[in-house]
C-alpha cells in the first residue's frame, strides 16, 4: 500500500487535535505531517511524524505512515523498523502485516548489494591473483589460530574467536571481486555458471567457517580447511610469475626444512604446483611486460636473454621437483642437496625477473645499467627509433623461443593431459580477468603521465 493510501486510511482519525494552544498536541503534530506530505514535502513529513511513533494515541498510525514514506524513498532499513513498530501495536492488522512483509523481504537483497558495493570500492582495483593469495594465507593463519584460541579461558576464548570470525568474514569478501572479474571476462554462459558455482561454494564455506568460529564450534576448523583449499586451488591457477616464484620459494624452503604440512598437503607438491603455474603463465606475462615497458620507459627492461634463462631454469626446477615428489629412496642427504639446488635456481629466477614494484628481482644498479640515458634519447631521435625497433624484435624472438620450450616440456611431461579441463577453464577465465585488471591499471598510469605539469615545475 502506498503512503497516500495509508494517509487516507488514517485521515478520519486525524481530527482529534483539541487541546491547549501550547504545547502542541499529538493530533496537531499529525495534521502538520499530513499537510507536509500533501504539499509534496516528504522529507519534512517524515521529520514531523517520526517522533509521534512514541505517542500513546498516534504511535501506530505514525509508525505505519513513516514506514510507508521511508519505503517510497528507498530507505528499507528505516521502513522495516517503523512498520515493525506498527505491527507490534496491531498484530492482527492485515494491512500492517502485508506492508511489513513486503519491505522485510527486500532487506537481505539490499544489504547484500550495499555490501558488494563497499567491498568493490576497497578490493575492486586489485587483481584476482593477489586477492586469492592473500585470502589463502589468511585462512592458513586462521587454521593455526583457532585451536590456540580455544585453549584459553571462556571469556578470553570468546573474544579471540569473535575476532577470528571477523577476519574470516573479510576473507570471504575476496570472492566478491573475483566473481565480478569472472562475469566481465567470460562469454560462454555455461562456463561462467560452472566457475561462478565454484566461487559461491568458496564464499559459502568461508562464511560458514566465520559462523562456526563465532560460536566456538569445533567444526570451524573443517570449514576453514575447505575454504583454504578452494582459495589455494584458484590461486594456483591465477598467480602471476613474480608472485608464483615468491610462493614457490616459500614452499620449497618449507619442504627443505621439513615443515608441517599445509592443510594436509605436502610442501614439495605445493612448490611443484607453483612452478607449473609459473611456467604456464610466464610466456604471455613476459610478452605483455615487454609491451608495457616499450610504452613506459620507467619500467626496467626484460631482455630476450634474461627471458630465455628464466625459461630454462624453470624447466630444470620442475624436473627436479618432480623427482623430489616421487623420491622414495630415503636418502636425506641427497634429497637435501637437490632441494638446495632447486632453491638456488628459484632465487636466480627471482633475481632475473624485472622489478617494477610488483615483485621480481633485479637490483636498482642493474636496472640503471640496462636503461639508456633519457637525455641521450631525447637528443638523438634516430638512435631512439633504432632502439625501439630492436626492442620490438627482441620480445618476439624471445617469445617464440619460450613458447617452443614450453611446448616441448609439456609434450615430455604430459602436463596438458594432467591438468583437468575444469581447472584449465578456470585458469583461462581468471587470466582474462587479470589482463583486464592490468589494462585498467596501465590506462590509469597513462592518464597520470598525460596530466600537464604546473607552470612552476615545467622544464622550460
Amino acid at each position: 500500500m502506498s503512503a497516500l493510501a495509508v494517509f487516507c486510511a488514517w485521515t478520519a482519525l486525524a481530527q482529534d487535535g483539541d487541546g491547549p494552544a501550547a504545547p502542541e498536541t499529538d493530533g496537531e503534530v499529525w495534521n502538520r505531517g499530513v499537510d507536509a506530505y500533501r504539499a509534496g514535502d516528504v522529507t519534512n513529513a517524515l521529520e514531523i511524524l517520526r517522533p509521534l511513533i512514541l505517542s500513546k494515541t498516534h504511535g501506530p498510525r505514525a509508525a505505519e505512515v513513516s514506514g510507508a514514506l521511508a519505503y517510497e524513498q528507498g530507505d528499507l532499513e528505516s521502513a522495516v523498523r517503523d512498520m515493525q513498530i506498527a505491527l507490534r501495536a496491531n498484530p492482527e492488522d492485515a494491512r500492517a502485516n502485508r506492508n511489513y512483509t513486503r519491505a522485510a523481504d527486500k532487506v537481505p537483497e539490499v544489504r547484500e548489494r550495499k555490501h558488494v558495493e563497499e567491498v568493490m570500492k576497497t578490493l575492486g582495483q586489485q587483481g584476482p591473483d593477489a586477492l586469492l593469495g592473500a585470502a589463502a594465507k589468511e585462512c592458513r593463519a586462521l587454521l593455526k589460530a583457532f585451536p590456540e584460541a580455544l585453549t584459553n579461558d571462556a571469556t578470553r576464548a570468546v573474544a579471540l574467536c569473535e575476532a577470528l570470525a571477523k577476519r574470516a568474514e573479510k576473507a570471504a569478501d575476496t570472492w566478491i571481486p573475483v566473481k565480478t572479474a569472472i562475469a566481465q571476462s567470460v562469454t560462454n554462459e555455461q562456463q561462467a555458471m560452472t566457475i561462478t558455482a565454484q566461487v559461491e561454494e568458496g564464499r559459502a564455506a568461508t562464511l560458514k567457517a566465520a559462523d562456526a568460529l563465532a560460536d566456538l564450534n569445533y567444526d570451524g576448523a573443517a570449514d576453514l580447511a575447505k575454504s583454504e583449499e578452494i582459495f589455494t586451488r584458484f590461486w594456483k591457477l591465477t598467480a602471476m610469475p613474480p608472485a608464483a616464484c615468491a610462493e614457490d620459494i616459500a614452499c620449497q624452503t618449507n619442504a627443505y626444512a621439513n615443515a608441517e604440512n599445509v592443510n594436509g598437503r605436502g610442501w614439495q607438491q605445493e612448490a611443484l604446483d607453483f612452478t607449473r603455474q609459473f611456467r604456464r603463465a610466464f610466456p604471455a606475462w613476459a610478452q605483455q611486460y615487454e609491451q608495457q615497458a616499450q610504452a613506459d620507459t620507467n619500467k626496467p627492461p626484460f631482455t630476450a636473454e634474461a627471458q630465455a634463462e628464466v625459461s630454462a631454469l624453470s624447466t630444470e626446477v620442475e624436473k627436479l621437483q618432480i623427482e623430489l615428489t616421487e623420491d622414495k629412496s630415503g636418502d636425506a642427504a641427497a634429497r637435501g642437496a637437490k632441494q638446495l639446488d632447486v632453491l638456488k635456481k628459484l632465487h636466480r629466477i627471482q633475481e632475473l625477473l624485472p622489478n617494477d614494484g610488483k615483485g621480481g628481482g633485479r637490483n636498482q644498479q642493474q636496472q640503471q645499467q640496462n636503461q639508456p640515458n633519457k637525455d641521450e634519447q631525447k637528443n638523438d631521435p634516430q638512435k631512439n627509433d633504432q632502439q625501439d625497433q630492436q626492442d620490438q624484435q627482441k620480445p618476439e624472438d624471445g617469445q617464440q623461443q619460450d613458447q617452443q620450450e614450453e611446448q616441448d616440456q609439456k609434450e615430455e611431461s604430459g602436463e596438458e593431459e594432467r591438468q583437468p579441463k575444469e581447472d584449465q577453464a578456470v585458469e583461462d577465465v581468471l587470466r582474462k580477468a587479470q589482463e583486464r585488471s592490468d589494462e585498467h591499471e596501465n590506462a590509469k598510469k597513462a592518464r597520470m603521465r598525460n596530466v600537464p605539469l604546473p607552470p612552476n615545475e615545467r622544464d622550460w
